[in-house]
């Protein structure tokens, strides 16, 4: 009985995420050392230790996963013969199918009879009755409803802490999700994962995990959304089970497609796309190619982005969901608007408007509304716009969405300013500015939250590693004790090991409580050092943020723009700093990701020569580049060695006086790959040339100077080339200036 009513909706986690319309893009190409990392816990427990029989009817529909023709035909066999419960099964099986092989008309026919018997069923069967009813709302974009059926009806009927209750909580916390109600979903989805951590029912487990990602994702914590969704993917991919597999694979694409990882998150949603093929999930396949024309038309291929955005219409037309299809004509709209075809874009957002009313939700409809203002401002009908846009901002105002609030009211101010009326042109921009500050300073905290628990797990692992590697050294010690004293006599021998066995435990157990000892303050001083490392670097920027706040406050300013616009930069900058602290930490624990190739060097370095070229004279420096070699192959992540080249030309132009001179040479000496970045004065006093490389280091003391960086580029590079087994040093250049030099061990040919 449990294992089926898990069947009912083992593929719907992934739903969740499909229903999101909101996908900014968030500093996450950091997620990597995260992820992966902490998402080592086991989920290969034993199987649950409370499983109930089934009979063999639930058995035989179990081993039925796809929804196709062949396996509606399996079924109906089954059925051929069944009466009584066994009966109800196969219904409930065909209902199913039915429903996500896109056969609508049939699945509501078959699922109206068994509402209609309800009342003579039992109170398992009534449950099983109601999931489905809740499902096939689901389907039709009716999530109130799905809700209220699970919520109302089908959790009275459930016994307290049992398996069943927990499935329910958690379709709650799912239909609720699907709503935006996120702190209601989240007190679901805790409820039921405490239930199934109590029943080590880790299959239940598994799927929680997944939907628990896509919740985080909802809130902005892609770190911790990753960590539930590879969780969950590492124990389906134990069991084969694809059905969860395509949902997780969904998932994970769109987190990469968040942070802007095309191709990983191209790979995943193929997979999930494979996978929902096999399985004949009709709507499924249509997010798939929906989110297919979402990534090529980030990357700029429209033609492809064109066939898969109306492959998913055409799956959801013949679905009747209104609300999937609206946003399928909203992508196509985007993709014409590309292509500069104002008519074809008009002609798809009516085509959207038409079907959002059809099936109207506020966010579906508040996207419709602000991309038809978005096109009339594109075409100067400011009344229009602003018809349209002030629909849209009460729409994002009373759902709290700040995001969509901030474009809302930046449009409305550019309207009111093209129509005039330049006192609500200022009021919707203060609004927007406020909105911006807000979301900055939420932001913010979130990232610090998370690099406090990122640097206690890496206290944790750090402590656990060196304690398992003492433990080694105590066993392989004793082993040795043991074959020396052999040759002793019996007696003395016994009386030698038991006395240096009880000396030695002793011995051990003070060194390990002292080890122990050690370690924990060595990692609460590293903590608390970058906690006042990070605290000094953000108090100058945050104290001239507060000052130009407050000279805007009591009109101190003549120019208000410009204040604007320092004020953006202030944050900018904090933004940069975070970024680099939280890539330097990555760094040091090892935690960078690496794709390294065997390549020649030369071709590529000539290609980042040009690019280097044209950026340094635009600066007004002099270029030189001098290759030394015709060949050199090397193991490299050429990504990762980019980064470094361009942070040294970076520094390089930021610290060298105009007009000057900057070079970049390369050579093979002693089966070593040898790259230099040099520059012309000035240049590092000799004592504080291998002080560079230490974190928040600058030769300039001054916090203010505006050449100054964040002071990590340099640690971060170090920590990369060390990666890659080479070296970087720092000497005088040449030139007069500084000189970097770093050297990577070269590859057979």
């Amino acid at each position: 009985m449990v294992q089926v009513i898990a069947l009912v909706f083992v593929n719907h986690p992934r739903k969740l995420l499909r229903q999101k319309k909101r996908f900014s893009a968030i500093r996450c190409t950091c997620l990597a050392w995260v992820i992966y990392s902490v998402l080592t816990l086991g989920l290969t427990r034993a199987q649950p230790l409370q499983v109930q029989q089934l009979s063999p009817m639930e058995v035989a529909l179990n081993d039925i996963v796809s929804s196709s023709k062949e396996a509606e035909r399996q079924v109906r066999a089954l059925g051929a013969n069944a009466k009584g419960d066994d009966l109800v099964y196969v219904k409930l099986k065909l209902v199913t199918i039915y429903r996500k092989s896109g056969q609508q008309a049939r699945s509501e026919q078959l699922l109206n009879r068994l509402l209609t018997a309800l009342p003579s069923y039992n109170t398992t069967l009534k449950i099983k009755v109601l999931i489905s009813a809740a499902f096939f709302e689901r389907r039709q974009n009716r999530y109130a409803n799905a809700a209220q059926i699970i919520i109302e009806q089908a959790l009275p009927l459930a016994k307290p802490d049992t398996l069943q209750q927990a499935r329910l909580l958690q379709l709650a916390g799912l239909f609720t999700r699907l709503q935006m109600e996120l702190s209601q979903a989240k007190r679901y989805y805790l409820s039921a994962l405490a239930i199934f951590q109590q029943h080590e029912d880790h299959h239940s487990e598994a799927q929680l995990f997944s939907q628990l990602g896509v919740l985080y994702e909802s809130e902005g914590d892609l770190a911790l959304a990753a960590e539930y969704q590879i969780k969950a993917m590492r124990f389906f991919e134990t069991t084969d089970d694809i059905t969860e597999l395509a949902g997780n694979y969904f998932n994970l694409g769109e987190l990469y497609y968040r942070a802007n990882d095309y191709d990983k998150s191209l790979d995943f949603y193929l997979k999930a796309l494979t996978y929902d093929k096999q399985l004949n999930n009709i709507q499924d396949m249509g997010f798939d190619y929906h989110r297919l024309g979402s990534i090529y038309l980030q990357t700029q291929d429209f033609v492809k982005a064109i066939k898969y955005t109306r492959q998913a219409i055409a799956i959801f037309e013949a679905e009747s969901a209104n609300q999937l299809l609206s946003r399928s004509y909203l992508q196509l709209a985007k993709i014409y608007q590309q292509l500069n075809d104002e008519s074809q874009r008009f002609a798809q957002l009516k085509h959207a408007q038409e079907t959002a009313l059809l099936a109207p939700t506020d966010h579906q409809l508040r996207q419709v509304w602000h991309d038809l203002g978005a096109y009339y401002v594109d075409n100067k009908n400011y009344l229009k716009a602003k018809q349209y846009l002030e629909k849209s901002v009460v729409i994002s105002s009373r759902l709290g969405l700040l995001d969509h609030q901030l474009s809302d009211n930046e449009l409305l101010s550019t309207i009111y300013h093209q129509l005039g009326d330049y006192d609500s042109a200022h009021q919707y921009l203060e609004a927007a500015y406020a909105i911006k500050l807000q979301l900055h300073s939420e932001q913010r905290i979130r990232e610090i939250e998370k690099h406090k628990r990122d640097i206690d797990l890496l206290e944790e692992q750090i402590k656990v590693a060196n304690l398992q590697e003492q433990h080694k050294a105590a066993v392989a010690d004793a082993a040795t004790h043991k074959t020396i004293s052999q040759g002793v006599i019996f007696v003395a021998l016994v009386l030698l090991v038991l006395l240096s066995v009880v000396i030695y435990f002793f011995y051990q157990r003070r060194q390990l409580a002292v080890l122990k000892a050690n370690l924990y303050q060595d990692a609460l001083n590293q903590k608390n050092q970058i906690l006042a490392d990070v605290s000094h670097e953000l108090r100058t920027p945050l104290t001239a943020l507060k000052l130009q706040v407050d000279a805007l406050k009591y009109q101190l300013v003549d120019d208000v723009d410009v204040s604007y616009q320092k004020l953006g930069t202030k944050i900018d900058d904090l933004n940069h700093l975070i970024s680099d602290i939280y890539e330097l930490a990555l760094s040091d624990a090892n935690g960078l990701s690496f794709e390294p190739r065997k390549i020649d060097f030369i071709p590529l370095i000539r290609s980042w020569a040009e690019e280097f070229e044209h950026y340094t004279s635009a600066q007004g420096f002099t270029w030189q580049c001098q290759l030394h070699t015709a060949a050199a192959r090397v193991n490299i992540d050429c990504d990762r060695i980019k980064q470094v080249l361009s942070n040294l030309l970076t520094n390089s132009i930021k610290y060298t006086d105009k007009p000057g001179v900057i070079g970049l040479d390369v050579a093979v000496i002693s089966n070593q790959l040898v790259i230099t970045i040099k520059d012309s004065s000035p240049s590092v006093p000799d004592a504080e040339l291998e002080k560079i490389f230490e974190r928040l280091y600058r030769v300039e003391k001054s916090r203010n100077r505006s050449t100054g960086g964040s002071g990590l580029g340099l640690s971060i590079s170090q920590n990369i080339i060390q990666a890659h087994n080479g070296t970087i040093t720092a000497t005088t250049s040449d030139l007069g200036g500084l000189a970097v030099t770093v050297s990577l061990p070269l590859q057979a040919m």
